[in-house]
């Protein structure tokens, strides 16, 4: 296909006429070539849509999916359920989306009772349509041969101004919905109530479940009231009550202290102490012998606890944790938990004190890792300790994974009728900020398999540190590298964070495994931005 005009193209060249007529010419020719080209190649196409579509049902018809057992596939199906919460009524997911695909599926998903056992149920979205309360009777109807998670929210959060207190949204039905879903009761393996109105609560009372496991209240504490069935079940082993006021009377609860494995008290907003004396804690710890996990805040405006020759053994708890990192415990209170109790199995413990100290309230972070050498999750509070307290405590956790700090305790956040028990040390040398902890961490040898770092409520943080910590970590075997790093910086309420790394330099670590985020410092009573699906948590 050459031309002997090739070495005109791409210049300014302009054919003369004799020239012109003949391009035009050659075009001709070559434009009707093209033509019949095209041609041929839509026949071949033609050809090919026809050939693919013979090919493609047959296919189907020898595809593995249409010849898997019943069996298989109804194995396949209940994986396809959601992992951390229960089921949606959605077309989107499973199960309802599995009875979309094809009749025989249809068929399949309506016969597996176990396909239905969780649902996730929104007050104020079933009650906006009549027709979605049937449907939820029938969900229930189809899994009633199965044990049941279920999880209702009553009402519907909405916040305001940040400073505001949130409007509580309820839809209500006289309890007719609540009368429904309590028909299935028997079945019920997990229950969680989230804001529910005094009507509804009222319709749930008396019901037994006798498969109950797992029953979690978040709302009103006056609603504990109507839940004494549940409360008294043979089988129930987690108990976690998010209250909105105080429980007063704890140990009065008519619960199988002795069955419980995980065992949850406090404030519904923010874990703010609740009204159990360090003594009543230690008590319900000697009634729950089987205790796996252990969340509940002491009351802290009380006096230092005689307890004498008490002594509780948990042989199987593995997580004890009071109140948040943000807050401090006196030294006395967890002397009084090491002397009393025996936790052979612990692993995760939140019960941050000020380790400052003398005389009677002195107490070492270091004779904790002694006591409990297993642990591999520790909160503390470092602003109580000088550079050398800190290398000692750190050394005396060899198994810790996961390590929570609090850089700094301030005070004026916390000028309440609690306000004496915090406070801020000063032990006449330097304190330690987030900078000296990262320096002690930049030794592999401390805590060497260290894999999540949090740091909260800290003023600033040298980039040189933490450049130089994450330098050494970084440089560990992939199996003890550090995994996550999270700082919050004490900022005022709106302030931007200007972050140490540069973009770059956080994806470069990204790259290595390590996820890395700054942010301020979180506010006590934020909004809960849960979406009204949300289903069944893990406490």
């Amino acid at each position: 296909m050459g031309s002997r005009f090739t070495h005109h193209f791409g210049t300014n060249y302009v054919p003369t006429d004799e020239e012109i007529e003949e391009i035009r010419a050659d075009l001709f020719s070559r434009t009707e070539e093209l033509a019949r080209v095209d041609e041929q190649i839509r026949e071949l196409y033609e050809r090919r849509d026809q050939l693919q579509a013979y090919i493609e049902p047959r296919k189907a018809l020898i595809s593995h999916p249409r010849r898997l057992p019943i069996d298989i596939l109804g194995v396949i199906f209940l994986e396809c359920l959601p992992t951390t919460r229960n089921a949606v009524m959605s077309a989107q997911e499973a199960p309802l989306l599995l009875c979309r695909i094809c009749s025989a599926w249809r068929t399949t998903a309506l016969s597996m009772p176990r396909l239905w056992a969780s649902l996730h149920i929104p007050f104020n979205f079933i009650l906006k349509n009549k027709l979605r309360i049937s449907a939820v009777d029938q969900w229930l109807a189809r899994a009633a041969a199965s044990s049941m998670s279920v999880s209702f929210r009553g009402a519907e959060v909405v916040w305001g101004a940040p400073d505001s207190e949130p409007t509580v949204i309820y839809l209500d039905d006289n309890g007719q919905l609540a009368k429904t879903i309590a028909r299935y009761s028997a079945g019920w393996q997990n229950v969680e109530l989230t804001w529910m109105s005094d009507r509804t609560a009222e319709a749930l009372a008396g019901i037994h479940a006798p498969r109950l496991e797992s029953f979690k209240l978040t709302g009103y504490t006056h609603h504990i009231s109507h839940f004494d069935q549940l409360l008294r079940g043979s089988r129930l082993q987690t108990v976690a009550l998010y209250l909105d006021s105080n429980l007063m009377h704890a140990l009065t609860l008519p619960i199988a202290w002795h069955q419980l494995t995980t065992l949850i008290i406090h404030f519904a907003q923010e874990p703010y102490p609740s009204s159990i004396s360090l003594g009543d804690m230690i008590y319900l710890l000697e009634w729950c012998p089987r205790l796996v996990l252990f969340h509940v805040i002491p009351m802290l405006n009380e006096i230092p606890f005689e307890y004498g020759s008490l002594s509780v053994h948990l042989p199987s708890l593995e997580s004890f944790f009071t109140v948040p990192l943000h807050q401090v415990l006196p030294n006395w209170y967890l002397a009084c938990i090491i002397d009393c109790v025996s936790m052979p199995k612990l692993r995760h413990f939140h019960f941050p004190i000020n380790s400052g100290g003398s005389g009677q309230d002195s107490l070492s972070i270091a004779s904790i890792g002694a006591k409990y050498p297993l642990v591999e999750d520790f909160a503390i509070y470092i602003n109580s300790l000088n550079a050398q307290a800190l290398l000692e405590a750190l050394r005396a956790f060899p198994a810790l994974t996961k390590l929570a700090v609090n850089a700094h305790m301030p005070l004026d956040d916390y000028r309440t009728d609690l306000g004496a028990l915090f406070w801020e040390w000063d032990n006449g040398t330097d304190s330690c900020g987030a900078a000296q902890l990262l320096e002690v961490l930049s030794d592999t040898t401390v805590c060497s398999r260290l894999q999540e770092l949090e740091v909260i409520r800290t003023k600033t943080l040298s980039r040189l540190a933490l450049l130089t910590f994450l330098s050494a970590r970084m440089q560990m075997e992939s199996m003890c590298r550090l995994c996550r790093l999270s700082i919050s910086f004490q900022t005022s309420w709106g302030k931007p964070v200007i972050p140490p790394l540069s973009p770059v330099e956080t994806k470069y670590y990204a790259s290595l495994g390590l996820r890395i985020s700054f942010f301020p410092q979180a506010r006590a009573g934020a909004p809960d931005t849960s979406s009204p699906w949300t289903g069944l948590l893990s406490p």
